[in-house]
């Protein structure tokens, strides 16, 4: 067992000694009540959890709860304590299902998911950026600069606008800044899940050192999970040499440079939020620059935010509870008089980027707000044009561009996978065949 497996077990074992065993972590879990597990058991589930901590065997009762757990963090909330059980929970879950199966086993699973999702970045990021930008995010951590680190994560260079928009932000803060991401500084979430510890370490854990070695004071995150995974997995092993924090907490921390950098004559809105608790400040923290900006009225909507820290991942185990949580929050959108939704992060951006099919509304992120209220941005919202259906000539006439740039060949085969990587998702959109079909022409002709 190596030192960070070792520290690991340590952080667990805390948690089962402090822990009481009141229950109210299970209690307020909204994925125990989602596949019916009994709140009145809560004491029971969690005396399980604590004697597999120990040692102890993985009962049917707390491994379904395990198994279900999406990341809500709504335990973490409820606890008296203070205890992290989200962190608890998480690496309990891996120990459990390291003892089950072979490590061969997990290290294949963990291997093509990775692969799967790794394909679908590439594919997608090399239809939408131009070659310098896609070479500067993907440069090495280690030989950056800058004080102050961008780190894009992998995911959301399926949906790259929204780096652009970032570093569009930063720019205009006038900030040394440097952008690092995609597979290669992957965090290793895959990796953790499927108990495959030797390679995460390889992975994830050798990511975040790699941004110490950058000498950067300041890591800005983007993607939730690696927040989360960073902030739980490693910060709590072993605290970095530089500060750790989603951007939005950053910009919100900045809101006053920002407001005073803010362009008057913006168009009015009537904005909604697709809320998500769970992962530390960004909620409030991108509430507050959306009020910040001209024109713009916030408009409250009730909403199931503490389902899921964020959707897809762990909550797309709960594909019709997302379903309903997407057409709540749209048609309560339209009923409440908003015009557009504003996403937090790029999946759930994904995942209601083709509600304009189907609902009077636009779909932006907050990183679009803000950059076109600093006079910049811009950058076209491609996967919203696949999603939404409809004419693809401009996202084709873009594809083609870039995938020459960047010497990237797409084909048939590929359009397929990507079609489904795109439409299986639980959200909203339009008919999957204008992507496909367009998408297909487009590889026939290459």
């Amino acid at each position: 067992m190596s030192a960070y497996a070792d520290r690991l077990e340590a952080l667990a074992a805390d948690a089962a000694d402090r822990c009481t065993g009141c229950g109210k972590c299970f209690e307020v879990c909204p994925t125990a009540r989602e596949i019916g597990l009994d709140a009145g058991e809560a004491k029971l589930r969690v005396a399980e959890l604590s004697a597999l901590t120990q040692g102890g065997p993985a009962a049917a009762g707390v491994m379904k709860w395990l198994n279900a757990c999406d990341g809500s963090a709504r335990c973490i909330d409820a606890c008296p304590e203070g205890i992290n059980v989200r962190q608890w929970v998480t690496i309990a879950k891996m120990k459990a299902l390291e003892a089950a199966r072979p490590r061969a086993e997990g290290a294949t699973a963990a291997a093509t998911r990775f692969r799967n999702m790794a394909q679908a970045v590439r594919l997608l990021a090399s239809m939408q950026l131009p070659s310098a930008t896609l070479q500067k995010i993907l440069a090495p951590a280690e030989k950056r600069t800058a004080d102050v680190l961008f780190y894009t994560g992998c995911n959301v260079l399926r949906t790259p606008h929204i780096v652009l928009n970032v570093m569009d932000i930063l720019d205009a803060l006038e900030l040394d800044f440097d952008v690092v991401g995609g597979t290669a500084h992957c965090c290793g979430v895959y990796q953790f899940q499927e108990a495959d510890l030797p390679t995460y370490e390889r992975m994830g854990h050798r990511t975040f050192q790699r941004f110490g070695q950058s000498g950067a004071s300041k890591v800005l995150t983007w993607c939730p999970t690696c927040t989360k995974n960073f902030d739980e997995l490693e910060q709590a092993v072993k605290p970095a040499s530089f500060d750790l924090g989603h951007v939005s907490e950053f910009l919100a921390a900045n809101l006053d440079a920002l407001k005073a950098r803010f362009t008057r004559d913006q168009p009015k809105r009537r904005v909604v939020i697709h809320e998500h608790l769970g992962i530390g400040a960004t909620l409030s923290s991108i509430a507050r620059l959306l009020e910040a900006v001209p024109n713009l009225e916030l408009v409250e909507l009730p909403q199931d935010s503490g389902f899921s820290y964020a959707c897809g991942g762990q909550a797309a185990k709960f594909k019709d509870r997302e379903q309903a949580i997407h057409r709540a929050l749209a048609e309560g959108a339209v009923a409440a008089g908003a015009d557009t939704i504003v996403t937090m992060y790029h999946s759930c951006h994904r995942a209601l980027a083709g509600a304009e099919a189907v609902y009077p509304l636009k779909v932006v992120n907050f990183t679009d707000v803000l950059a076109e209220a600093l006079g910049r941005g811009g950058h076209p919202d491609y996967y919203r044009l696949y999603k939404k259906g409809g004419a693809m000539d401009e996202a084709v006439a873009a594809a083609r561009r870039f995938l020459q740039d960047n010497g990237v060949r797409v084909d048939e085969s590929s359009v397929q996978s990507l079609t489904a990587d795109i439409f299986n998702e639980t959200g909203l959109g339009g008919p999957r065949d204008a992507f496909r079909d367009a998408f297909t022409t487009l590889a026939r002709s290459s």
